[in-house]
């Protein structure tokens, strides 16, 4: 995933979803005042079903082709469909200004249920209608256009973090992430939307096993491992996560190799990476994680 890639969050092969919403909307979300989007299915959006397959009611974002959504027969008050994965983004766009975020969790609730009556045709409520006008609640985390980017380590052999945590996370991920905290040492100019590279050490499947982004600002808790001393953390999101028990992808002797000016066997979690190392990794990442 390239540096362009990851701050912008956006490939215009895959589906974004646009949403117009004022400038004051814009600065919530980037501070985090905003964390939920909804886009909600009515009326005035009817224009947008295409076509009906298998009793299905379809709607189809403009912007998101490949991205089927919405307005499906009522189901029991069932939502009866995914978001395919294609869905990444939210494009933000007020008149001044434009914040691309990215897609964390999604969540449905049923609105007005109604019959239908037909491409452009009025709604009529019918409490026992066959079809529901449905709000999709989007949460997100801004994407910065210039964003830091952290080394976070985890050794497996003293992180209160075990493997089989880490099974867990992987073998339960929504939307194809998961979520966790960890402790950042070089925390005083991180922020909500950083990106980081999750390094694997003190065994024989060390090297880059995740990616992710900072959900919160660094916050104080108590230490990790017990002491009586205060440790910064961020909430995270964690994707593109190498299987449980095997080798990750980008490995520590690829790592040395490519960038022998990082010690990648040691250190602390949550340094700082500079430009110069990130551009580096994303090429990498390129060329490994396929």
């Amino acid at each position: 995933m390239k540096s362009a890639d990851k701050n912008k969050e956006v490939d215009t092969e895959k589906g974004i979803l646009t949403l117009e919403v004022d400038s004051e909307v814009i600065s919530k979300v980037r501070t985090g005042e905003i964390t939920h989007l909804i886009a909600q299915i009515d009326e005035n959006n009817q224009n947008m079903i295409l076509e009906n397959i298998d009793g299905n009611l379809v709607l189809v974002i403009d912007e998101m082709p490949t991205t089927f959504h919405g307005c499906y027969l009522y189901n029991n008050g069932e939502f009866p469909y995914a978001i395919k994965d294609e869905l990444d983004c939210i494009l933000l766009k007020s008149v001044e200004e434009e914040c691309f975020t990215r897609i964390i969790s999604v969540d449905t609730e049923p609105g007005t249920r109604f019959n239908y009556q037909g491409v452009g045709e009025p709604i009529k409520e019918d409490p026992n209608g066959d079809s529901c006008i449905w709000e999709v609640y989007f949460e997100v985390v801004p994407v910065p256009e210039k964003s830091k980017t952290y080394l976070m380590r985890w050794n497996p052999s003293i992180s209160s973090f075990t493997e089989k945590d880490y099974e867990e996370c992987v073998n339960n991920m929504v939307h194809g992430m998961f979520r966790m905290n960890w402790s950042i040492y070089e925390w005083e100019e991180a922020r909500r939307g950083d990106m980081f590279f999750m390094m694997r050490v003190g065994d024989d499947k060390a090297g880059i096993v995740f990616l992710g982004q900072f959900i919160t600002d660094p916050y104080p808790g108590d230490d990790w491992a017990g002491s009586t001393k205060r440790r910064m953390y961020v909430d995270m999101v964690c994707m593109n996560p190498v299987e449980p028990g095997v080798k990750p992808r980008i490995s520590l002797e690829k790592l040395q190799e490519s960038i022998p000016t990082v010690d990648w066997s040691k250190g602390h979690s949550g340094v700082l990476l500079s430009e110069e190392v990130v551009t580096t990794l994303d090429i990498l990442c390129e060329e490994e994680w396929q």
